[in-house]
């Protein structure tokens, strides 16, 4: 009987696209895991689209135990997209277990007027996003886990410069209202909240210009093979980004002395590498 429902369990998983291979099943030792969910700057991508990087996929070299970190986020989505299509409820909210912990970082796509139909129903109002992040973290309370929020990170669109001083706008391109609202839900929840756009707002001006657009997805035409003609994306990250927003969080969580920061190393002791390859294949 229990094998039988395992399988019915995995079919359900495979339909709604959240199959993991380190996914805990019941029974399981009790070790807290770490979830994540999230949108294109949170995911893990495949070779392809090398040196695109997800500052969750990054994260993976900070865990002490990489096997329980179990990164759902998905390029993309929405708040709205992951609670309407199961993805949180199916991937996340039901394998929760008691000391376990999700990371939710929504708000690049959730902002988009544009995509407010189905397939892509990914806007939401300001008071909209607010509830879904607060339903998020009931579903994980609820469980005897803990949620904490991430905020968007900047686009490099935000960069400018006066007088040779860089200075950073992190509300740029319609963020800063998703910004605020998620900063105004953790503070009202008792959320504890890594900020990775005030923390890009506060360190980025200290690299300068240069370093600091390096971290995104700025390719030179032939510089890698999956980009011949180059690529000048403001948004997304490469893996030289994605190791400095993963560790902002891992600094944030142990300023704060929250239980997350006992997952993952002391940062001071995990220099960035630059990557040839994504590690892993993703979480589904």
């Amino acid at each position: 009987m229990k094998a039988k429902l395992s399988r019915v369990v995995f079919l359900a998983a495979l339909a709604a696209g959240c199959v993991s291979s380190n996914v805990p099943d019941e029974g399981q030792a009790s070790e807290p895991h770490l979830y994540m969910a999230g949108d294109s700057i949170m995911t893990e991508y495949k070779s392809d689209m090398f040196p695109q990087y997800g500052w969750g996929q990054a994260l993976k070299a900070f865990m002490k135990d990489p096997s329980r970190l179990h990164n759902f986020a998905r390029s993309g989505w929405s708040a709205r997209r992951f609670r309407e299509s199961g993805r949180w409820e199916n991937c996340i909210a039901s394998k929760l277990k008691p000391g376990d912990w999700a990371i939710v970082s929504f708000g690049h796509n959730d902002k988009n007027k544009r995509r407010n139909k189905l397939p892509k129903n990914d806007y939401s109002t300001l008071e909209e996003y607010k509830a879904f992040l607060a339903g998020f973290a009931a579903d994980a309370w609820a469980k005897g886990a803990n949620v904490a929020f991430a905020t968007s990170i900047v686009h490099s669109d935000g960069f400018g410069e006066t007088n040779g001083a860089m200075r950073v706008d992190g509300g740029a391109t319609g963020l800063g209202p998703y910004v605020a609202a998620m900063r105004e839900t953790a503070a009202e929840l008792g959320v504890p909240l890594l900020d990775l756009n005030g923390y890009a707002e506060e360190n980025l001006p200290k690299m300068g210009m240069k370093d600091a657009k390096s971290l995104y997805m700025v390719v030179k035409p032939g510089e890698y093979a999956n980009y011949p003609d180059g690529k000048n994306d403001p948004a997304h990250i490469r893996d030289k980004g994605a190791y400095f927003y993963a560790r902002a969080a891992v600094e944030m969580a142990r300023a704060q002395g929250i239980s997350l920061a006992d997952l993952w190393k002391d940062p001071a002791t995990v220099p960035f590498v630059p990557s040839v390859a994504p590690v892993g294949g993703g979480a589904e």
